[in-house]
């Protein structure tokens, strides 16, 4: 795979998914990893986090899409190799 440029926040999105695979996470959880309860903004940055970590992915993946929405609950990372059959994209961290 490519390798993935990534704010800040969006590497600490993509760890946390990671290291709860397959474990849905909620926006609350992902607030309290990215701020630890410190001038937290509004749960809706997360979507924005979100939608721009999928973009990006998606470009260095050849349009698939491992982050889904698991409605009223919060987000979910799906195996890549599973779903593809191939290696992860690699994610830098900026």
């Amino acid at each position: 795979g490519r390798p993935v440029h990534l704010t800040g926040k969006e590497y600490q999105i993509l760890e946390l998914l990671a290291l709860r695979k397959g474990t849905t996470i909620t926006k609350e959880m992902f607030l309290n990893h990215l701020y630890g309860g410190m001038d937290e903004p509004e749960l809706k940055i997360i979507d924005v986090f979100i939608c721009k970590l999928r973009k990006k992915l998606a470009a260095a993946s050849g349009g698939q899409s491992f982050i889904e929405t698991v409605w009223g609950r919060g987000y979910v990372l799906r195996d890549p190799e599973e779903a593809s059959g191939g290696a992860p994209a690699v994610a830098v961290g900026a």
